[in-house]
């Protein structure tokens, strides 16, 4: 693949990662255009997965399904979670995205938001061979709290055993 191809098909992921929480696809199922995992990719967060390289490969709910079970644990306190700030930066071997999330409580009105930044490595074919997710916890562990009442940061499984026990308590199905 050509350089600016690559570059092009950098900027069409982030910008459709954008595109499917601005309008609040990602709780419907949608996937993000042109994400394609390389064999052996890599996924490590210091608040997701603490200490930890998940192999996507390996992790036991595919990257969509997380997606889409996070999305729809956040919309039952906050209907409106989405991203209200967003900078991409595309480069050669793969792409940066920066996040202001925002919602409304539902319980209680108010409005909480967090910064999340990604940094997406990519193949020479553009296939992603490592993700990484950083959040500021004095942010988003008071959204989290409010959100699915858990708060990280969270090793192993924990984070999806505290979205799979908030869809239990209100009876959410994927």
């Amino acid at each position: 693949m050509k350089l600016e191809d690559r570059i092009a098909k950098h900027r069409r992921m982030a910008e459709s990662y954008r595109d499917k929480y601005v309008l609040q696809k990602v709780q419907d199922g949608d996937r993000y255009d042109e994400w394609e995992f390389a064999d052996g990719a890599v996924y490590t967060s210091p608040y997701f997965a603490v200490g930890e390289e998940l192999v996507l490969a390996e992790v036991a709910t595919s990257f969509d399904v997380a997606a889409t079970v996070e999305a729809k644990a956040y919309s039952v306190v906050f209907p409106d979670w989405k991203p209200v700030e967003y900078k991409l930066w595309a480069a050669d071997n793969g792409f940066v995205m920066r996040y202001r999330w925002e919602g409304t409580s539902v319980i209680d009105g108010v409005t909480r938001g967090f910064y999340s930044i990604s940094f997406v490595e990519t193949n020479d074919d553009g296939q992603i061979t490592h993700w990484s997710t950083y959040v500021n916890d004095e942010e988003y562990g008071p959204f989290l709290q409010a959100a699915i009442d858990a708060r990280g940061p969270f090793t192993g499984d924990e984070y999806m055993e505290a979205l799979k026990r908030h869809f239990e308590k209100h009876n959410l199905t994927i």
